[in-house]
């Protein structure tokens, strides 16, 4: 059978394909389905039950393969280096690529490499078991989207006229930019305020469902406020490296506290200040997310 998947797993320091010789992936489990936990009450004399919540657990995944070699010493080296590879406790990403799709997730070991050593072989059987505490797989790069940036004005020959000058860039009017989430499930995201000049309570308004975010400060040339959003929310401040914790500034009594995501399909998202409008620019940051491969 003719196949194009890879599967490629890095720890940080260490990174190997195990569908490239002398490795070799026999079967994976967990790589597709999701478990859905459903939560349901029942009461007494009640026939089957009623609804309370539901929620995705945790994803269970396991690598079988092999590998081959000629003589122990490289048949213990290769054992070595999938040793080295899943380590206890250490999170491991794993690139999978098939069919054009290129997807990737992030996993912790909850056995180390299983090895099958009945006899001598030029061949020898392995298995390795993981858990990916975010059950969905994700795009390998970020997209981005820019509201209001600015385009460089340079153009190379350089060519200054006299009494015309030269722009060194041009800053996009546009103040509502469409996020187009691929994934059939809510995304979030990481957006960034960047001031380019003096700027008061910055906010990214969502156009279609009426909520928003607002960080209640000033900001000053150079300055940056990044807002994480998802399973891990946080909003922090830079200012010429010094990093400050900004979740306090977030604008409770005025209702702009929502940490936006992105519904699946189309998002119009808009940015504003109480001053400085024309100061500000924002970009954001996400990756789309999939149940399976």
């Amino acid at each position: 059978m003719v196949t194009d998947r890879k599967i490629i797993v890095s720890n940080g320091r260490k990174t190997l394909e195990l569908t490239a010789k002398p490795y070799f992936v026999k079967e994976t489990k967990g790589f597709d389905k999701l478990k859905v936990q459903i939560v349901s009450s029942q009461g007494y004399g009640q026939d089957g039950a009623t609804y309370i919540n539901s929620y995705v657990t945790p994803r269970d995944m396991e690598i079988s393969g092999q590998i081959m070699a000629k003589t122990t010493i490289q048949m213990q080296n290769m054992r070595d280096e999938l040793l080295n590879l899943f380590i206890p406790k250490k999170e491991v990403t794993i690139n999978h690529y098939y069919g054009g799709r290129n997807r990737l997730i992030k996993a912790r070991t909850k056995t180390t490499p299983e090895f099958k050593f009945d006899e001598v072989s030029t061949v020898q059987k392995y298995s390795v078991k993981l858990e990916a505490t975010e059950p969905y797989w994700s795009d390998v790069q970020e997209t981005l989207v820019s509201i209001a940036n600015y385009t460089g004005g340079f153009r190379f020959p350089l060519c200054i006229r006299k009494g015309v000058g030269i722009s060194f860039g041009v800053k996009s009017a546009t103040l509502i930019q469409d996020v187009y989430n691929a994934s059939s499930i809510n995304v979030g995201i990481r957006f960034v305020f960047i001031a380019n000049g003096t700027v008061t309570n910055p906010q990214l308004f969502n156009v279609n469902t009426r909520e928003f975010l607002k960080v209640n400060c000033e900001m000053v040339a150079g300055e940056t406020i990044t807002v994480q959003t998802g399973e891990t929310k946080s909003i922090i401040r830079n200012l010429n490296g010094v990093v400050s914790d900004y979740m306090g500034k977030i604008d409770l009594a005025g209702g702009g506290y929502t940490f936006l995501e992105l519904s699946p399909g189309d998002n119009l998202f808009r940015f504003s200040a109480d001053s400085g409008e024309d100061m500000l620019e924002v970009k954001i940051y996400y990756q789309n997310k999939y149940p399976g491969v």
